[in-house]
């Protein structure tokens, strides 16, 4: 815009030669602009925004084409079902010990020199003799049994000693009596009797020795020992000897010193399933998700923990980790964490079998170690394991037959601002068609009802305009809509996609500012069908709304505003206000120019109800050219004026067919403001 149209200059000059120094001025009158505006089509309408988009013809005839989305399905009830947490103790009682085994040996030589020197003379080693029945030859006779190798005490819950006798002596032995104490304190854990052993046979006698505190020496007293005769000669072996094995097995400690091996304490192979009401999955993708384990113990050494979810991979590659929980008596807890994002679980078991009992199903493992330091450590029951687990998993997907399930969306307002620069009036639309295009994301088969759907101006009193009937002559409120399920290739979602459709000029004509929809999904309504559903979270059932309104209509005083700012020092003083409108609408329209600050409020009134022609038209109401008017204001302040606003009502009260819009038509208006320059100062 040029900052000045048209300049006016109307002079006088005088002249005075008061002093040769002095410079002459003068007073010029001078027309300037100083505001313009133009009210176009999207001064109609609000166009500064995503929802409104203009179809022209080739013509340039305009029609408005509205979109919002107005319906948004969640599922994150249906699969935020695998969070869960699991708490494990371990006490003593898991804790096992090697058995253990001493052996001593009571040769036919050392029995042969009981009997003194005349003893190896009568029955030298390597003779054939006939012995005779010797009873009592060992009497008193003390064997040590040293399990310093194994413990230095415990005391025990659970066990067994068992006591082993092969018979290496060429006669049969009998009566045998032996008496096992401990060392220190003589304490009788054990007595075994034995009737009788044939040469060349083995006994086994065990005995419990359950709440029994065991000392590392232990004394085995053999109180009686007798040798039958012999059936005629038998070879004479110095070597050949009487075999005693001493065993303790099944051992489970209440409390020990002692050297614990590596062992598993704890193994829990696990197929977990989970009660989701009718669904039946087989996989699920997890969007975010980890498990956080908590470890505590005060066993001695360090724990070793294994854990396996088979059915849980990325990349197939099976989730699995070891961690080392070490001894924390009196410390912090240990804690650890794992990252489940990206990957995806199978459900169907640890046979991945499909079908039956093994859907909505986790399989997964633990195995828990004790690490010996190959030290003497002392255990009691106290000591305990302690691991607690949390899981939190977001669900990203699920695959199976994801239910019959019921998702009542509230109706909630949709805020609608394609008519927020009109102010009053009414108008009358050609045509208006109101597509409900629904896409359905879901692997499922859906029904779809609207509960409520109807527009409404919040600024007036008037109730809300109901949808009423689809171009299939349908009641579109509640009836069920059947939405077809999306197919999926190479997990790219196709979706399925409905449109409905609704002659809705009399839902637009309110100049709505908001639509109030609710509605029921209605999922798998024929129930079970297959296992081949799918739902992904971010992919669900969705609707929009799309209008399109042909600008073609009768109107009554519809009112439109437009603000421009001020192009002027509104400190000078204005003689005279040109006003010129130039009309390019085949509409008559009313004209009111109001100044205001620079907060926008009112300061005055420059031009009130300004009747102005429409636009010159051919037969067929086709614009050919605009209609011009000009209007003179005079002794009007514009002190304090910032902003003029122009407030523009259109009627087609005198025209009884629709009057079509095309982009170029317009209402264009200019002030210009006529005041004296004083020129030379």
């Amino acid at each position: 815009m040029k900052k000045f149209l048209s300049v006016i200059i109307i002079y006088s000059v005088f002249f005075s030669c008061k002093h040769d120094l002095e410079n002459p001025t003068w007073d010029v009158d001078m027309i300037v602009p100083i505001a313009n505006a133009e009210i176009n089509i999207n001064d109609i309408v609000e166009m500064g925004n995503n929802q409104v988009n203009t179809n022209y013809t080739d013509e340039n005839l305009v029609s408005l084409v509205y979109t919002n989305n107005i319906l948004t399905s969640e599922y994150d009830s249906l699969l935020n079902i695998f969070s869960t947490s699991d708490k494990k103790k371990f006490r003593i009682d898991s804790v096992q010990f090697d058995d253990v085994e001493i052996e001593y040996n009571t040769t036919i030589g050392s029995v042969i020199n009981q009997l003194g020197p005349l003893g190896s003379a009568i029955y030298p080693d390597g003779s054939m003799r006939e012995i005779p029945a010797l009873p009592g030859i060992i009497q008193n006779d003390s064997i040590e049994i040293d399990a310093s190798n194994y413990f230095q005490t415990m005391t025990l819950y659970n066990g067994m000693l068992n006591l082993e006798i092969t018979n290496g002596f060429p006669t049969a032995i009998s009566n045998m009596t032996l008496l096992l104490f401990n060392a220190n304190n003589e304490n009788l854990i054990a007595t075994f009797n034995i009737p009788l052993i044939e040469s060349g046979a083995s006994i086994v006698e065990s005995v419990s020795v359950a709440n029994q505190t065991l000392d590392n020496l232990m004394i085995g007293l053999l109180d009686n020992l007798n040798i039958e005769a012999s059936n005629g000669t038998v070879p004479i072996n110095y070597s050949d000897a009487l075999v005693t094995k001493i065993s303790i097995t099944d051992i489970q400690i209440m409390e020990a010193t002692a050297y614990f091996p590596d062992q598993l304490l704890h193994q829990e192979i696990v197929e977990q399933s989970f009660d989701i009401g009718s669904a039946r999955l087989t996989e699920l993708g997890i969007k975010d998700g980890s498990v956080s384990i908590i470890a505590s113990s005060s066993l001695p050494d360090t724990v070793s923990v294994i854990y396996k979810i088979p059915s849980l991979t990325k990349n197939d590659i099976p989730f699995e980790t070891l961690v080392k929980i070490p001894p924390n008596i009196n410390t912090e807890p240990t804690n650890l964490f794992f990252d489940f994002s990206g990957y995806k679980m199978n459900l169907t078991g640890k046979n991945g079998r499909v079908g039956g009992d093994t859907i909505n199903t986790i399989y997964s493992e633990m195995y828990i170690y004790l690490d010996s330091t190959g030290e003497l450590e002392t255990i009691d029951q106290i000591d305990s394991f302690n691991l607690y687990n949390v899981y939190n998993i977001v669900p990203d997907y699920a695959k199976g037959y994801i239910g019959q399930d019921t998702f009542v969306i509230n109706s909630q307002p949709k805020s609608i601002s394609i008519f927020n620069n009109i102010s009053a009036g009414k108008i009358e639309f050609d045509e208006v068609k109101l597509n409900l295009m629904i896409n359905n994301y879901v692997g499922a088969n859906a029904i779809l009802q609207f509960n409520e759907l109807n527009t409404d101006n919040s600024n007036d009193n008037l109730p809300e305009v109901d949808v009423t009937l689809d171009d299939d002559g349908n009641n579109v409120i509640n009836y069920p809509y059947l939405i077809e399920r999306a197919t999926i290739n190479n997990d790219i979602i196709s979706p399925s996609y409905k449109e409905i459709k609704i002659e809705a000029s009399d839902m637009i004509e309110i100049f709505p500012n908001q639509a109030n929809i609710g509605a029921t999904i209605i999922l798998n309504p024929d129930g079970p069908q297959n296992l081949d559903d799918f739902i992904y979270i971010d992919k669900p059932i969705t609707a929009s709304m799309n209008a399109t309104i042909p600008l073609s209509f009768i109107s009554e005083n519809i009112t439109l505003n437009k603000i421009t700012q001020l192009e002027f020092d509104n400190s000078r003083e204005i003689e005279e206000v040109f006003i010129t409108i130039e009309n390019g609408f085949p509409i008559d329209a009313v004209i009111d120019i109001i100044s205001l600050d620079n907060y926008n409020n009112i300061i005055d009134t420059i031009l009130k109800n300004s009747n102005i022609i429409s636009a010159n038209t051919d037969n067929n109401n086709y614009v050919i050219s605009s209609n011009t008017n000009t209007i003179k204001i005079s002794n009007f302040d514009f002190f304090d004026i910032d902003k003029i606003k122009i407030v523009a009502s259109f009627s087609t009260s005198s025209i009884t067919e629709y009057i079509d819009i095309y982009s170029y038509y317009n209402v264009k208006v200019n002030l210009s403001a006529r005041f004296k320059q004083r020129i030379g100062e």
